[in-house]
Parts: C-alpha cells; sequence; structure tokens
C-alpha cells in the first residue's frame, strides 16, 4: 500500500502527465488528482479510461470497492458543501478494521483536516491520537506521516510539549526506515524534513526565547520544490503587494484581474493548504492559511450571500494562519464595509475562547467587534480581561508578542461600549507609578476613549488626588496618562480638576495645555481660557515663529501639536484677538510650510467660516496660491491638490467655478484613496459655493467607488446635501436610503452624519422615505452607535 503513502505526499509523480504512462491503480491515480486539486484534468483523464475501472466521484452510487470510497470521500471533503459528510465517511473508514492501515492512516488525517476545517479541533487531534494508540501493522512512512499530522493539530491548539513528542517520534521512524524506490525516498525526505522543521519551530516555543531565522536553511527535498511550485505565483503575489492598501481599496494599484484567474488562484492556495497538513508541516501549513486567507479577502466574488460566506472562510483561515496583522486589517475593513455577521461569527467565536485561552488573535477580534457588544457584555469582557493571568510576553507562530499590546488595543475598544467606567478607572489608576512604563502609553488611548461622564465623582475624586499627590516629572509616561486624564475629568465640569488644571498651567504653559483648554466646553472652559489668553498667544505665536523659520530651512517634524490649529480655535472662540489672527494669517501665507501643518488649519476655518473676521479672510485669499506649499513632506507631495485648501477657498468664495472644478477632478480621479475621499468631503462645499451645480453624477459615482472609505464620505455628503440639489433630489435620495442599509458601519454612519448636518440646517425629513430607513436602522443595526444615531434623528 506505499503507493497510497506516494499519491498522498507527491501526487505528480502518480498521474499520467507529460507522456507518463499510468503505472499505478485506478483508484490511487483518481486519489492523487483530487489530492492535488485537478478535478478537471481529472475528469480528462477519467473519459480516457473505461467507465466502469472509474467511476463518477459526483455519483452516489455505490463504489467498486473500499479503495474507491476512500477516493470519494477525499473529493468530499475538499468541497464547501460536502465537506462534513466527507469528514464523517473518512472518521469511520479510519476506524474500519478491514481496512489496510495505510489507507486507514490517509483516512484519518484526511478526517482530522476536515475537522479542522469545520473547527473542530479536539477532534481532529483526537482522531489521530487515537489511531496510533492501537497496535497496527503500519508502514513505517504511514506512521511517520500520521504522527506529523498529530504533531501540527496538537500545536494548532497550543499543546505545544505533545506536539514537539510527536514530530520526534516521527523522525526516529523515519531515520529507522529504508527505502528502495526513488518515489519512496522521495517521501520519506519529505516527511523527514517536516519532522525536523517541527521540532526546531516548537523547540523554540518551549525554550521562551526567540531566535533570529538561520542564515543558511537546510536544502529543501524535492517533494516540497514540487509541490511549492503548484503555487507559483499565486502565493507570491500575496507575500509581496502591500496587503492592506489592497483590502482598504481593492482596486489600488493593480490591472483588473478575470474571475477566471482568481479561481485558479484560489484552487492553487487550497491544494497547496490541503498538500502541507498531509505533510505535517506546521509552519507551511501556517503559510499556506495565511496566503489563502489573504487572497479570499482581497478577492471575494458573488452575489452578498457569498461574498459573506468567503470573507468568512477568510477570517478563519487567517485566524488559522496566526497571521496576526493581515488578521487584524481585515477585522477592521469587514467592520467598516461588512459582512458584519462574518465579524459576529468571529466574535462570538473568540468569546468562547476567552473561556480557555487569551491569545493577540481572540484580543484583535474584541477590538474589532467591541461595538457589536451590548454594554453590559462590554462589560464583563472587559473585567475578564483585565483580571487574566497572562504573562509579559507569550509566544506565537514565528515568534513572540509583549501581551499588554494587543490586551490594551482590546480594552480601549470596549472602553467606548461600557456603561459604567469605575472599573476600568480603578485598574488603570493601579498601574500608574509602576516601574514598567511601557504600558503608560496604551492606557492612555483607553483612558482617552472612555466617557469620564460615566465614572464616578468618587472616582473621579481618586484621581485628582492621585495627579495633586504625584512627584512625577514633566515627559515621564505616567506623568503623561495623568495629565491626558485630569483633562478628560475637567471636560465633565469637575470643579476641582478645572482649579487643579488652572493651577498646574498657572506656573507653565505648554502646547498640550493649551490645546486642552482651547479644546474644552464652552460652558466649562471659557474662565479658564481667558484667565490664560495671554499665556496661549504668547505660546502659539512663538511655535507657529519657529515652524516657519525651520521650514525655511527644509527642515520640519510630525507629531506634536499644531500651534497654528490652536491659534486658529483659540481666535475663533475670542474673535477680538486680531494679533493672532495676524500671526495666523502669516502663517497660512508661507509657501515654505509644509500642507500638513496648514490643512488641518484651514480645513477647521472652512467649517465655521461665518465666525472669521472678514478682514483677517480678505486678506488671506488675496492672492489663493500661497496657501500651498513648495515643500513635500513625510505624508503630502507638494504637487497634490489640497481637499482643505479647496474647501477653504470655496467657503470664503474666492475660487471660480472652473478652477474648482479642476482641482476636484483632479482628486476624485486619483489612485490614492485619500485623495478620492477629500474629494466626496468637498462636494458639500462645492456646491453651496455654486449655487448647487455640482452634477448628480459626479456625486453617484463616488457612492459606489470601489473603497468603502470614501464611499462613507460621499454618503455623508449626499446625506448633508439633502433638500438642496434640485432637480437630482429624488435619485440623489434614493441612492441615500441604498447606503442607510449598507453593511458595515462605515457607509451607514457616514450617511447618519450627513443626515445630521442637514437637520441642524433645519431641513425637515420626518415625513420622507427616509424616517423608514432610520427607524429600521434604529431597531435593528448590529451595532449600538449606529442605532442610538439613528434614534437620535427620529427623535
Amino acid at each position: 500500500m506505499s503507493e497510497w503513502i506516494e499519491a498522498t505526499l507527491c501526487p505528480q509523480d502518480v498521474v499520467p502527465v507529460n507522456g507518463r504512462a499510468q503505472s499505478y491503480s485506478s483508484a490511487t491515480t483518481a486519489f492523487a488528482y483530487v489530492i492535488m486539486g485537478r478535478l478537471i484534468e481529472y475528469d480528462l483523464w477519467r473519459e480516457g479510461e473505461e467507465s466502469n475501472s472509474v467511476p463518477d466521484l459526483l455519483s452516489d452510487d455505490p463504489m467498486p470497492h473500499k479503495e474507491w470510497e476512500l477516493v470519494r470521500s477525499a473529493h468530499r471533503l475538499l468541497s464547501d458543501d460536502f465537506r462534513e459528510f466527507g469528514t464523517l465517511e473518512l472518521s469511520k473508514m479510519a476506524a474500519d478494521r478491514e481496512m489496510h492501515a495505510d489507507l486507514r492512516v490517509i483516512a484519518c488525517v484526511l478526517a482530522s483536516i476536515g475537522y479542522a476545517e469545520l473547527e473542530r479541533y479536539d477532534q481532529a487531534v483526537a482522531i489521530c491520537e487515537d489511531l496510533l494508540s492501537q497496535e497496527l501493522d503500519f508502514s513505517q512512512p504511514g506512521e511517520a506521516m500520521l504522527q506529523l499530522h498529530a504533531s501540527m493539530r496538537n500545536a494548532e491548539i497550543k499543546n505545544y510539549t505533545p506536539a514537539l513528542r510527536w514530530a520526534e517520534a516521527a523522525k526516529i521512524a523515519l531515520i529507522r526506515e529504508s527505502t528502495v524506490s526513488a518515489i519512496g525516498q522521495k517521501t520519506s525526505d519529505a516527511l523527514l524534513f517536516s519532522a525536523e522543521e517541527n521540532i526546531n519551530a516548537l523547540s523554540e516555543v518551549l525554550s521562551n526565547e526567540f531566535f533570529p531565522p538561520p542564515t543558511k536553511r537546510p536544502s529543501t527535498p524535492d517533494a516540497w520544490l514540487d509541490l511549492e511550485s503548484t503555487v507559483g505565483s499565486a502565493a507570491l503575489e500575496y507575500m509581496t503587494e502591500s496587503y492592506k492598501d489592497r483590502i482598504v481599496d481593492r482596486g489600488w494599484k493593480t490591472t483588473t484581474r478575470i474571475v477566471g484567474k482568481e479561481d485558479y488562484i484560489s484552487r492553487n492556495l487550497y491544494a497547496y493548504l490541503i498538500r502541507a497538513q498531509v505533510a505535517g508541516h506546521w509552519k507551511k501549513y501556517l503559510q499556506a492559511s495565511r496566503q489563502l486567507g489573504m487572497s479570499i479577502i482581497l478577492r471575494p466574488s458573488g452575489e452578498a450571500q457569498d461574498v459573506a460566506k468567503q470573507i468568512s472562510q477568510g477570517l478563519s483561515f487567517l485566524r488559522t494562519g496566526w497571521a496576526t496583522k493581515a488578521y487584524k486589517d481585515a477585522l477592521s475593513l469587514v467592520r467598516e464595509e461588512g459582512p458584519l455577521a462574518a465579524l459576529d461569527s468571529e466574535l462570538q467565536k473568540a468569546l468562547t475562547r476567552l473561556q480557555r485561552d487569551i491569545t493577540d488573535l481572540e484580543m484583535q477580534v474584541l477590538r474589532a467587534g467591541a461595538p457589536l457588544l451590548r454594554a453590559e457584555e462590554a462589560q464583563s469582557v472587559c473585567r475578564a480581561l483585565l483580571e487574566a493571568e497572562l504573562p509579559r510576553r507569550a509566544p506565537r507562530a514565528g515568534g513572540w508578542y509583549l501581551t499588554h499590546v494587543p490586551l490594551w488595543e482590546a480594552v480601549t475598544a470596549l472602553a467606548r461600549e461600557i456603561s459604567d467606567g469605575d472599573y476600568l478607572a480603578q485598574r488603570m489608576r493601579s498601574y500608574v507609578g509602576d516601574e514598567d512604563t511601557t504600558q503608560a502609553f496604551h492606557i492612555e488611548r483607553a483612558a482617552s476613549v472612555l466617557d469620564w461622564r460615566r465614572v464616578s465623582v468618587a472616582e473621579q475624586e481618586n484621581w485628582i488626588q492621585a495627579y495633586a499627590d504625584s512627584a512625577l516629572e514633566d515627559g515621564d509616561d505616567w506623568k503623561v496618562l495623568l495629565d491626558g486624564i485630569l483633562y478628560k475629568i475637567c471636560r465633565t465640569g469637575n470643579r476641582r480638576a478645572l482649579d487643579l488644571l488652572n493651577q498646574v498651567v498657572g506656573s507653565s504653559m505648554t502646547l498640550a495645555q493649551a490645546a486642552r483648554i482651547v479644546d474644552l466646553p464652552d460652558e466649562v472652559g471659557s474662565q479658564l481660557m481667558q484667565s490664560h489668553s495671554e499665556a496661549i498667544i504668547d505660546l502659539c505665536v512663538t511655535s507657529m515663529a519657529e515652524t516657519q523659520e525651520s521650514a525655511a530651512r527644509n527642515a520640519w517634524s510630525f507629531g506634536g501639536h499644531n500651534a497654528a490649529l490652536i491659534a486658529a480655535v483659540f481666535s475663533v472662540k475670542r474673535s477680538r484677538e486680531e494679533g493672532l489672527w495676524d500671526a495666523i494669517g502669516d502663517f497660512l501665507r508661507d509657501t515654505a510650510v509644509a500642507a500638513d501643518h496648514k490643512d488641518p488649519v484651514l480645513d477647521y476655518l472652512a467649517s465655521c467660516v461665518r465666525s472669521v473676521p472678514s478682514g483677517f479672510l480678505q486678506r488671506v485669499t488675496r492672492d489663493p496660491a500661497r496657501l500651498t506649499s513648495r515643500h513635500s513632506s513625510l505624508f503630502l507631495d507638494s504637487d497634490r491638490p489640497s481637499g482643505a485648501r479647496l474647501r477653504f477657498l470655496c467657503a470664503t468664495g474666492s475660487l471660480d467655478e472652473s478652477e474648482a472644478y479642476d482641482i476636484f477632478t483632479l482628486l476624485a480621479s486619483d489612485d490614492e484613496p485619500s485623495s478620492r475621499a477629500e474629494a466626496a468631503k468637498s462636494i458639500p462645499f462645492i456646491s453651496r459655493a455654486f449655487g448647487n451645480s455640482i452634477p448628480a453624477g459626479y456625486l453617484l459615482s463616488m457612492t459606489m467607488d470601489r473603497s468603502v472609505f470614501v464611499r462613507a464620505r460621499a454618503a455623508e455628503a449626499l446625506g448633508s446635501l439633502l433638500g438642496s440639489v434640485g432637480d437630482g433630489e429624488t435619485v440623489l435620495s434614493r441612492r441615500l436610503i441604498e447606503m442607510l442599509g449598507s453593511d458595515g458601519v462605515a457607509v451607514p454612519f457616514g450617511a447618519l452624519r450627513g443626515l445630521r448636518i442637514a437637520k441642524e440646517n433645519r431641513v425637515r425629513f420626518e415625513q420622507s422615505v427616509i424616517v423608514d430607513s432610520l427607524q429600521s436602522i434604529s431597531r435593528e443595526h448590529a451595532m449600538v452607535r449606529v442605532r442610538q444615531a439613528a434614534k437620535s434623528l427620529l427623535s
């Protein structure tokens, strides 16, 4: 029965191709075709055989003998529609004492693969170990293949010690084995390669150390070279392209691909995945899962129901391959674009796994899926995470990770959803002053998104006292955290916190403190801003001058606080400060200053142009070209048109219609989704500036952009223009209703933001067809915040 092991591990040497005569039985040959995933070639081969010797695998008719039953069950296993049925049939064959031991091994390995794909991981391990516990007359390659599969399946569920033991047992069995045929040697070499690689990988995981990849790797056996050549450029593509950019914008800098080629790529990658598992190579199995998951997420096809199923499959493969970064990116996209059912499925699985195992994968699901949880659920999960006993470092396939990074990413997402902030606030406070300051940055992010109105006054007072008692120096990571939390408590109107902030900034004003003061709500911070107006003005003027001096030397920096934006917000709130308006005007008109510094200011002024002194506007817009930047920065090319500048000039009436459309067209036709999003964001400004003359076709085309983030911006523009587009109102309203019903959160939420703007502009839509969509969303949308936003528009 060694030919069946050879057909499993080296099927390309068994099938009659390239003029090679058929030298194996029909059943063995058919099995090799199935393992390779070459079913079209199998059909062509079958047509040339006698029909009674090669039965139809799609038929339910009885097979000639058990070997053919194995072939048909393997075929069913590899079919999405019959996988569970095929897995059960193969399980029965693995337990059939009348079958040859090698056939039972193959049936067992395939059944284990089926259980793993059905996410019944304990059964995938148990079926292998059960057969290995029986005293059977295995061939040595057959026994080694089963031991390696047991090794791989144990590693999959993080049972690394038994996984290593099985890999070592396989190596011993293979070293004892002596072979005669070239193909037999080829299969042994392939299995030995898997055993040695598994031993190295698992030993590293169990050693609590991370070793860099060796500079000289062992030579790859012929069987693995043949296997990897079947994937070819399909695998290479997903290893080298910018995956995050591609999932955000699936048309990003690529030529159009035909569906047939996509099917070919997916089939090859799936065949590679199956054969990597058959050979028992843990790392290559993970790699194959990652590649297949990425390919599915990148290019789903078909009807919405088919796409949802494919996305769920893709997420499952990425999780199986422990592709943390790709999994994180894909989860984020699914949250924004849908299908939310796929995200909810991953979330429910992660919640189940939290009871026994917490890895960075579960934390990434919680980060993306937190908005799907009710407040009490988010509270419970947050508590479970923070009370879990996690090591500082944890192993993952291919290295290690610091557990606090994904932990606090998940907690930050959960912090948005909880209704009682006391527990989280207390836990964060317990870390302050710890010798390990690496967590301070991540805790600060959680504190920044927590709604401190949901924290009791008593706990707020505990934080204020911790700040007052602190002897930490400025710049210390924990001091930065305390500064941020003091500001958040100030926003709730806490009088003691405001007095303490007043005392702190009175001794030394920084840009961070100035930004917090001007950002406080007027009813809370107006007195504080008035008391420190002179210090804020001096600091902003000095900082803007320093930025201009650096720009003149073609030197610039990124990060930190934008002094010009702080000055603009301050001046809008206190418009009589003419001296600060002059400094802002000089800053914006300096062509040496990079767009990174100017654009946020221009965007802010465009949004509140009626509150800006007319003299300032006349001076700044006298020569619009001065608002551009002659130097490129790290993030923006000086030749790229600025959406913020377009919006500002439209808002001030300083741009003629033809020039506005020229800039808009350049942005709308750009390859980068960020530029197209800028174009969509500019549509309401152009519409208001030129009498609603923007063609409906522009807006409609952007609502169907290939990037979900462009569609979200277009939905916002569409909603904000409701009631003001004249002849195109009916068409645009119909499209708006469609976008409100879109899957995911980005597009519906964008449309709701736009409707909020329309409502603030006194547009009445309570009696329109849109109200039906809002009522549906308020009842049925999967995310709490989206439901709440819809309800607020109906109130």
